[in-house]
């Protein structure tokens, strides 16, 4: 008979689903950092590889030579992921502030739909076994899509 009464389940607000995929998203950018450390420290810490990765691929760039070549694309991918990272971290940084909840929800609204879309994937993600390439194609398609879903908050 106590069986009959079950708990409706909590609806998150896009606000709520939006945190906690950033969250999800940036820890596993930071996978491989040590959980010591603090997560918004550990954040700093893989930019920093980003700029230092740029550099170095920057400094080797040469059209004559093929591995030249591959230093470019090296760079520009470098590049890609690294402002990529700061804009999720730019992001998330707004969404830490509780006196944006409101503000940051109502212009959510619009785009609940793909942010409940999104954050089902994220949720489910544990229910597949992923080797690492397709775990990492895996938040980078998150990553693209959730960044298209609230580009119009700036």
């Amino acid at each position: 008979m106590f069986g009959l009464f079950k708990e409706s389940e909590k609806i998150m607000e896009p606000y709520e689903q939006v945190s906690s995929i950033l969250n999800s998203l940036l820890t596993y950018e930071t996978r491989d950092l040590p959980l010591r450390y603090e997560f918004w420290y550990r954040l700093a810490i893989r930019q920093e590889e980003y700029r230092t990765l740029q550099a170095e691929h920057r400094a080797k760039i040469s059209m004559h030579t093929a591995v030249g070549r591959f230093h470019q694309v090296q760079y520009e991918s470098t590049k890609q992921k690294c402002a990529k990272l700061e804009r999720l971290a730019d992001i998330y940084k707004i969404f830490c502030i509780e006196e944006e909840r409101l503000a940051l929800n109502h212009r959510l609204h619009f785009h609940k739909e793909t942010i409940a879309e999104i954050y089902g994937h994220v949720q489910n993600k544990e229910l597949y076994t992923y080797n690492d390439l397709v775990q990492q194609q895996f938040w980078e398609a998150v990553s693209e899509d959730i960044l298209k879903a609230i580009a119009h908050l700036n």
